[in-house]
């Protein structure tokens, strides 16, 4: 009798465990799910932003070729109305104007290196040697001076 109680007991503990088991692996298998359709729902959204992205900078790039071409088109406009409008020279020196604006020649500078000095870190005076003499300064005493003279009058 004792072995048919035991045989039962241990029937319904396994039915127990084996509830529990499938409990927890099928808690595991939902979650797993649900992070699956998070993932797919962030990649679409990923997706969709990286073609608005692209999408602005083409229409962007559309926008800023369209203003270029209005601009050459003022500025032919603006030519063939001086060529038709103004006299040879005012036309020329339009023409010659906007050239320039559109090509800007670099500037030269010319430097004269046989009289060129290169700047100073102090003031040279005018006798003497400058901030960075040895002497710069300093004032002459005699020995005499120095024997009889204290310390704190020697340096005033």
């Amino acid at each position: 009798m004792i072995q048919i109680l035991a045989g039962v007991g241990l029937f319904f503990l396994g039915v127990i465990v084996g509830a529990v088991f499938h409990r927890s692996v099928k808690g595991e298998a939902s979650k797993n799910k649900r992070l699956e359709q998070k993932l797919s729902e962030l990649q679409e959204s990923y997706s969709k932003y990286q073609a608005e992205v692209s999408a602005h900078f083409m229409s962007t790039a559309q926008a800023v070729q369209t203003l270029n071409k209005s601009y050459k088109d003022v500025h032919e406009q603006l030519a063939k109305g001086a060529r038709k409008l103004c006299n040879d020279e005012q036309a020329g020196d339009f023409l010659a104007l906007t050239k320039d604006s559109h090509q800007q020649a670099p500037i030269e500078v010319e430097l004269d290196l046989e009289n060129f000095t290169p700047p100073m870190d102090y003031a040279p005076k005018a006798k003497g040697g400058g901030t960075l003499s040895e002497t710069f300064g300093m004032t002459k005493i005699s020995e005499d001076q120095l024997q009889t003279t204290p310390f704190s009058d020697r340096n005033s």
